[in-house]
């Protein structure tokens, strides 16, 4: 997924070197969290393998690794949110700053 991300922000990247629709500090910040993105999908991957080794039967093993899926889950809708901001701001001014010839 942090591929696909990427491939997002590369879009819109080169959208915005045409159009300045968004700061390059922007596009940049949300360059550093798709690295946090990585190192949270790591974490999730760690969690799930422990997890395989984790009795069922073992209460509070298994809510602490459910807490952390919750946290890590959270953490992934803020990025995904992160993301869909600024391309919100592209949708909205893209049009507007390019002018467009027939």
């Amino acid at each position: 997924m942090d591929k696909k991300l990427e491939e997002v922000l590369n879009a819109l990247n080169k959208i915005n070197t045409i159009s300045n629709v968004v700061s390059q500090e922007e596009i940049n910040e949300q360059y550093e969290n798709l690295q946090d993105f990585k190192t949270l999908s790591n974490e999730l991957e760690g969690l799930l393998n422990n997890f395989k080794s984790v009795s069922i039967d073992n209460v509070e093993k298994v809510e602490n690794i459910l807490f952390e899926i919750h946290r890590i889950t959270n953490t992934f809708i803020w990025h995904f949110q992160e993301i869909e901001e600024l391309n919100m701001k592209v949708i909205k001014s893209y049009g507007k700053e390019i002018k467009i010839e027939d």
